[in-house]
């Protein structure tokens, strides 16, 4: 009898752990959520490139992928997600 209840207490004590879960666990951002949120950063960054490339001349390709990639990273810092 007490041989059953230490084997008792021991898996209470061993499963405990697992079947509690953390008060200050973070909401996690669903995979659709952050497609979203990528496909409107990748909207702002094309966005951002033609209108830096209406401002420039032919041979400014370097400028116009620079205002790009600087949107995109813009938005992903304000959204969360990693650039």
């Amino acid at each position: 009898m007490v041989m059953s209840n230490a084997r008792l207490l021991s898996a209470l004590v061993l499963l405990a752990p697992m079947l509690t879960l953390p008060a200050n666990a973070a909401p996690q951002k669903s995979a659709k959520n952050v497609d979203a949120i990528r496909a409107e950063c990748f909207r702002q960054a094309n966005e951002a490139a033609s209108a830096a490339s209406a401002n420039m001349s032919a041979g400014a390709s370097g400028a116009k992928n620079a205002a790009g990639y600087s949107a995109y990273r813009d938005c992903a810092r304000k959204n969360g997600i990693r650039p």
